[in-house]
């Protein structure tokens, strides 16, 4: 039905869309990724190339912005030091440590992340940005919390559990932790889903107390783990948690902006696109037509019609087409 990628991307749009609209997660599995998805290969040597710098690299550690200085490149012999270049060795012996490694911005500097967050827009008719995320098997990221995006996260690599809770009945919520039922209620400050505090605060969203509490989880709606191809749906607003399950877990996050995906999608396929072989058989009978005008057309009615005014088009009946109106 003309996706740019979707199809390619979860399997299933219609399964997707009312995923989307009953605010429930949901994992999908393509027969092959799309070919737009970046690489392993292809982030790990970029990271691996000596170039990259903050805020392109992120880490966090126990809840807590790591100092880039402490995965920055060291000086060289003569002494010079590069500020803010990422030193590979380092973010590897920071990682077996147990933090985790952001790549945010991913699609504003890598040209695959760059592709795929602009196919997802043109589907989706939404902003959509695109991050990495690396951790090792047995850590675990942030504590329950809810982001201000709807998110479909893409595996590249390793396993990694996901905990995903319902949406509360009365809609999202504000980004940022979710309390337990013995801790006490806070409100988060938005932050972009993704992002990392500034050194000193408390958590990979920043939190800040503000009158009114903010409900417990509840009970999870998916617990499952995920694996290499694998995609998961999180609604905006779902409260959720993830631990490394095996190996170097390394996901995609395309966070999907605006305007909550449950709104607003009544139909499971777009309409005013048509397929690329639709779009090939409409050429060819313009084309077929024109020929068959040219063959019994005299020379002297083309330097006629060249020297005046074109006269006017016949109207064309209204011949219905599918994929367009």
């Amino acid at each position: 039905m003309g996706w740019a990628v979707l199809d390619r991307l979860v399997g299933e749009p219609g399964l997707f869309f009312e995923a989307c609209r009953r605010g429930l997660p949901q994992v999908f599995t393509p027969a092959v990724l799309p070919q737009e998805v970046p690489t392993l290969r292809e982030l790990t040597g970029a990271l691996s190339g000596g170039l990259m710098r903050t805020p392109y690299v992120e880490m966090a550690r126990e809840g807590e912005t790591v100092s880039a200085s402490e995965f920055g490149a060291a000086p060289d012999a003569a002494g010079g030091h590069e500020q803010g270049l990422a030193d590979p060795e380092r973010i590897m012996a920071l990682l077996a440590e147990g933090a985790t490694l952001l790549l945010p911005r991913l699609d504003r500097w890598n040209a695959s992340a760059g592709a795929l967050t602009a196919l997802v827009s043109q589907d989706l008719r939404r902003a959509t940005e695109a991050f990495c995320v690396a951790t090792m098997a047995g850590h675990r990221g942030p504590a329950e919390h809810r982001d201000d995006a709807d998110v479909l996260v893409v595996q590249l690599a390793g396993r990694k559990e996901w905990t995903v809770y319902a949406v509360p009945p009365e809609g999202p919520r504000q980004p940022g932790p979710v309390p337990r039922p013995s801790e006490p209620a806070l409100d988060a400050v938005p932050r972009r889903p993704g992002s990392m505090p500034r050194p000193g605060e408390p958590a990979l969203d920043a939190v800040a107390r503000q009158p009114g509490p903010m409900p417990g989880p509840g009970e999870p709606a998916l617990d499952t783990v995920i694996g290499a191809g694998d995609v998961l749906y999180v609604p905006r607003g779902a409260p959720h948690t993830a631990t490394g399950d095996e190996g170097l877990s390394v996901h995609l996050t395309l966070t999907i902006r605006r305007e909550e995906l449950r709104r607003g999608l009544t139909r499971p396929a777009r309409a005013d696109l048509m397929t690329a072989a639709q779009l090939l058989d409409t050429t060819r009978e313009l084309i077929l037509a024109a020929r068959k005008r040219m063959a019994v057309a005299a020379s002297e009615d083309l330097l006629e019609r060249a020297r005046g005014p074109l006269p006017a088009m016949p109207r064309a009946a209204s011949t219905p087409r599918p994929g367009v109106g």
